[in-house]
């Protein structure tokens, strides 16, 4: 049973504060899903070193090319579905490519850039793998941001309906895309680039927007949060679907959707990306504890295939 997040009713916290798709292991007394049947699916290890980052095309429901970069041992064929899946880990993070020229050569050159460079933000708090997936998905210049966010949360909840619904149980699982684990606020996180300064140059060895996702001083940070039009680039946090039962619990006072949002978006510059991508990863270790290990994940794919 789970150590790390609150039991209904344990410490004070109120049953209906917490979200019902981290509370159904209670049901574990009654039979309901069996846990063991996940770690035989598969769920991944967290390669030792040397290792080495891969980059291939991931599922996508109607057809937008995507691209994931996760890291395997260095001696993995990485051309072999064999090999990779049990090293693939169930906790993916998506990042939208939504700028006017959008292909899928820069979506997987994307995804490799996140995924290596920002590896210490990810890392610094648990060091429990992950995976970034990169959607190409071109729109208009004179979208505003709430218009983008929108269309990428509606893109991302019909994606991730879909893997849960992959025939092949251990498919499904190493495809899994998690809302953030431990966030009371909103119960889903993607990230959405809308601006990258390359001039669609994919010849250029090491681009602006590549370097400036290395770690950076504080201060370069700040910058790229309050001025993101001063950077080569930038992108949106967008969150939705607010826990609105916790409102109260948290905030004292109800959700009043008068002056609380449904959605929120954010726009910063690439050099802010590594911090953000941290507050996903923070509770890596309840995700693959509780999450995964108490059999939550087993479950909600189980229970997806009855509905």
């Amino acid at each position: 049973m789970c150590q790390f997040y609150p039991r209904p009713g344990d410490y004070g916290y109120p049953l209906e504060t917490q979200d019902p798709q981290y509370t159904l292991y209670v049901n574990e007394e009654e039979g309901i899903y069996d846990h063991s049947e996940g770690v035989e699916a598969g769920y991944c290890r967290n390669p030792s070193w040397p290792s080495k980052t891969v980059v291939h095309p991931a599922p996508s429901h109607d057809g937008a090319p995507t691209f994931v970069a996760y890291s395997v041992f260095a001696d993995t064929l990485e051309n072999s579905e064999t090999a990779v899946r049990p090293l693939r880990p169930p906790l993916g993070i998506a990042i939208y490519d939504t700028t006017q020229n959008a292909h899928p050569a820069r979506s997987a050159r994307l995804a490799r850039a996140v995924f290596d460079r920002t590896s210490q933000y990810r890392q610094r708090r648990d060091s429990r793998p992950d995976r970034i997936e990169v959607i190409t998905l071109p729109l208009s210049l004179s979208l505003t941001d709430a218009e983008r966010a929108e269309i990428c949360a509606r893109h991302h909840e019909k994606e991730a309906r879909s893997r849960m619904l992959m025939l092949d149980y251990g498919e499904a699982v190493s495809w899994f895309l998690p809302g953030p684990i431990m966030e009371w606020q909103y119960a889903r996180k993607i990230f959405a680039v809308n601006r990258l300064d390359d001039n669609g140059n994919d010849e250029v060895e090491v681009a602006a927007w590549e370097e400036s996702l290395n770690e950076a001083e504080n201060i370069v940070e700040e910058k790229a949060r309050w001025n993101p039009q001063a950077s080569p680039g930038s992108f949106l946090t967008i969150e939705w679907q607010p826990r609105k039962d916790a409102w109260q619990f948290r905030l004292g006072s109800a959700f009043d959707p008068k002056k609380d949002r449904e959605m929120v978006e954010y726009c910063y510059g690439p050099e802010a990306l590594g911090h953000e991508l941290m507050e996903v990863t923070a509770a890596n270790s309840v995700y693959y504890s509780h999450f995964v290990g108490d059999g939550v994940l087993d479950f909600l794919l189980k229970k997806a295939r009855l509905e």
